[in-house]
């Protein structure tokens, strides 16, 4: 009988959750709970005879936040540990298989949603990293009773073509007010394709600080990426056809078009706002965690006071002092019941005052927010096909490189924006917050030029910009929120841009449920990033005089919670759509004659999407499904997929009370389109313009299955990505000659460990 990674991932899945169901019903204690008398735990304690210290809970009171990236405004967010979709988040395909990628995790990728794209950065080498790249407004600043340790691991493959992935995070506070963490994220992709291997290595250092008047959050962030390029494979017949080819490969045996190609990026990020307020202090209630971590620090206390003789003799039973000839004094049950009542009046009296706390409500802030960069990009290649590019503009960079490609860019940025604002909430007469605002920007580029005897030297290019602005923010309450901003631009280089955004949501009960109505609307008119209107390079060069993009959107959302229904529908239009556009000559399996860059439509482009979430229940069976439509008025210029679709079937179900169970599988599918190809030498997709030889991908669907279990503080995941790759059309492009992997085993574990 043959072993196929069917029969060993079933295997594999049957022994993991029966080796759980056995550790769980053995783990029936609370976490952080061990047992003195157990033998296996008897290690050297110099309190272990200390009964005080036996049995105690560990506080976790773990809580986490974005901050908004202009004005440092805190915004609540959930912790990052829901074990629902954990494993296939960490595909490069994304949460709900939304991404198109070129083959391996932690490769370059782009939405097929559009209107969940990110806006362009002005370093567009690293949009594509998103995977790997958090924004300032993404960070989850954390604030913890207990110091917490996550280890997050993945892998899948072996020492020739697997991947693997390590994220270590620490997160711990001194005092209620001060905390502080680190994180360590390291992901390594060697490819099962030739020449594909990616290397992402990043490291965070964050603080904040929130005082009743002064508040801070700071970040500093390192990045090192490197990716080998391939170019794709030199003949798509290897996978949809092999039988048509004269010989049979393994993956890592296919032809490629590219050798010896690499892009890489090397950069750093400080993020710091800060605010000083002006208020008053007021009498309010403690919250349920700050009511338990008070009980919980009063009582330590008490345990570990030392006790004395004085002390012991002190909780003695007293006998009644006796008055020499007083009178005598009659105790009826009357009187005893009156001096309870009269008792546990004062003590519920003293316990209602002793958990009341001083809160402070500012009135007015003043705030300010630097954001700084400092980015480096090179793409190298020693070995390029020849008649690969159509043109050349230059031979030799500094006498160095001779035949070989070294493109060198950089780019520095210093933005410091300056609010005052006047904060929602301090009186019933203020029913919103009012921000007005002023931001200072500097950019710095780098790129080469060509000196009159033909040899390129780097030239720097100064851009600096000036914008003003206001925000209308209602975030308190339960019913009504909105959300109103406009900036505009007054001089420097993006001088006329304006951006205006808006979006509310209403709640209201319905059939003893809450219906929630969210709009959302915004008109951007913005100038083309540095890198859009020029770019110089050994074999791509341009210095474009482009238009203002603009784009106006409304966006709708209706969801009902009790049938777990959301509808949204997205109705845009944009004129000056800027874009990137390649396109070349395919002669005996290879790529010549390539040429890139940034295009730009002047007409106007319509686009309308429509997507529902539905997810339906059935005792422990759960079906999810996400369905996108999407229109384009100009597949030519922005191409895509009419219907995407995303399907997650599973089984949801408790094992001994502690082991939680998801097992079953998930599918992506959209119909075909000519999806943008991937330019390795720009790091960018890329719009088809190969005319008649154009290709399509899409109507194949990717399934995964999995087993998702969560112990306590502790996920893990087996899944088999992509188990029909050799049935149905053998069609697994993501991205035009990027065939993604076959099928293959994935596994996973996320731990958090409070100590």
């Amino acid at each position: 009988m043959s072993i196929t990674p069917y029969r060993i991932f079933f295997t594999a899945a049957l022994l993991f959750v029966g080796g759980l169901n056995i550790f769980g019903q053995i783990q029936t204690d609370a976490f952080n709970v061990m047992d003195e008398n157990d033998p296996m735990n008897q290690t050297f304690n110099p309190h272990r005879n200390d009964t005080t210290n036996q049995h105690k809970e560990i506080p976790i009171g773990l809580k986490v936040w974005t901050v908004d990236r202009k004005f440092g405004d805190i915004i609540q967010a959930e912790v990052d540990t829901m074990p629902h979709l954990f494993p296939q988040s960490t595909l490069s395909m994304g949460r709900y298989g939304q991404f198109n990628t070129i083959g391996s995790n932690y490769t370059a990728r782009q939405n097929r949603i559009f209107m969940d794209r990110k806006e362009k950065s002005q370093f567009m080498f690293l949009d594509v990293y998103e995977q790997i790249h958090k924004q300032h407004d993404e960070w989850h600043f954390t604030n913890t009773l207990s110091p917490i340790t996550n280890l997050t691991y993945d892998n899948c493959g072996d020492k020739q073509n697997g991947e693997d992935h390590l994220d270590a995070k620490f997160a711990v506070n001194a005092g209620k007010r001060l905390g502080f963490g680190f994180d360590l994220d390291y992901a390594y992709a060697r490819g099962y394709y030739q020449n594909q291997s990616v290397s992402h290595f990043g490291a965070t250092l964050w603080t904040s600080y929130l005082g009743d008047q002064y508040q801070l959050h700071a970040k500093f962030s390192t990045f090192h990426e490197k990716a080998t390029e391939n170019g794709g494979i030199n003949d798509d017949n290897y996978i949809t056809h092999p039988e048509l080819t004269s010989q049979s490969f393994q993956a890592n045996e296919i032809p490629v078009i590219l050798q010896s190609n690499w892009n890489r990026n090397d950069n750093k990020q400080i993020f710091l706002t800060h605010r000083y307020a002006l208020g008053f202090y007021k009498k309010v209630k403690m919250t349920e965690d700050e009511i338990k971590a008070r009980k919980f620090a009063e009582q330590s206390a008490k345990d570990n006071a030392p006790k004395t003789d004085e002390a012991n003799k002190e909780d003695e039973p007293q006998p009644a002092p006796s008055v020499p000839n007083g009178p005598r004094i009659k105790v009826t049950s009357q009187a005893m019941a009156d001096s309870l009542m009269a008792a546990e009046a004062a003590l519920l009296k003293d316990s209602t005052e002793e958990y009341m706390k001083m809160e402070f409500v500012p009135v007015t802030s003043f705030i300010h927010t630097l954001d700084l960069g400092d980015y480096e990009r090179s793409y190298l290649a020693y070995d390029v096909p020849a008649s690969y590019y159509l043109d050349t503009y230059y031979d030799a960079y500094d006498h160095y490189f001779g035949d070989s490609i070294c493109d060198l860019t950089s780019h520095f940025s210093m933005k410091n924006t300056l609010a005052i604002a006047l904060l929602e909430g301090f009186n019933k007469y203020v029913p919103a917050g009012l921000k007005v605002f002023a931001s200072h920007e500097t950019r710095r580029f780098r790129l080469p030029t060509v000196e009159s005897n033909g040899v390129a030297t780097m030239q720097r290019y100064n851009e600096y910009t000036v914008s003003i602005g206001g925000q209308i923010r209602k975030a308190q309450g339960h019913t009504l929120h909105y959300n109103l901003m406009a900036e505009t631009w007054l001089i420097g280089e993006d001088a006329g841009q304006m951006c205006l955004d808006v979006n509310a949501d209403l709640n209201f009960p319905l059939f003893n449920d809450t219906v929630r109505l969210m709009a959302k609307g915004y008109m951007h008119r913005l100038n083309p990033t540095f890198y859009e209107r020029r770019y110089h390079s050994k074999h791509f060069w341009w210095d474009n005089n482009l238009d203002k993009e603009t784009r106006t959107r409304i966006e709708g959302t209706f969801a009902y919670e009790k049938t777990n229904t959301s509808l949204r529908v997205a109705v845009e239009e944009i004129q000056n759509y800027t874009y990137y556009g390649m396109s070349y000559t395919r002669a005996n399996n290879q790529n010549t004659l390539l040429t890139a860059g940034v295009r730009q439509h002047g007409g106007n482009i319509h686009l309308m999407t429509a997507q529902l979430d539905q997810k339906a229940r059935l005792g422990i069976l759960h079906w999810d499904n996400i369905l996108t439509y999407q229109s384009s008025s100009n597949k030519d210029v922005l191409p895509l997929p009419t219907l995407n679709v995303f399907s997650n079937l599973y089984l949801d179900f408790m094992i001994a009370k502690v082991l939680k169970v998801e097992l079953g599988g998930s599918a992506t599918w959209f119909t075909t389109y000519k999806a943008p190809e991937f330019c390795a030498p720009l790091n960018q997709f890329a719009v088809q313009e190969n005319g008649a030889t154009s290709v399509e991908i899409g109507n194949f669907p990717f399934i995964d299955i999995y087993a998702n279990l969560h112990l306590k503080h502790a996920r893990f995941f087996l899944l088999m990505q992509n188990v029909g790759a050799d049935s149905f059309r053998r069609q697994y492009f993501l991205t035009p000659h990027y065939p993604m992997n076959a099928s293959v085993l994935h596994f996973g574990i996320s731990w958090n460990f409070f100590n």
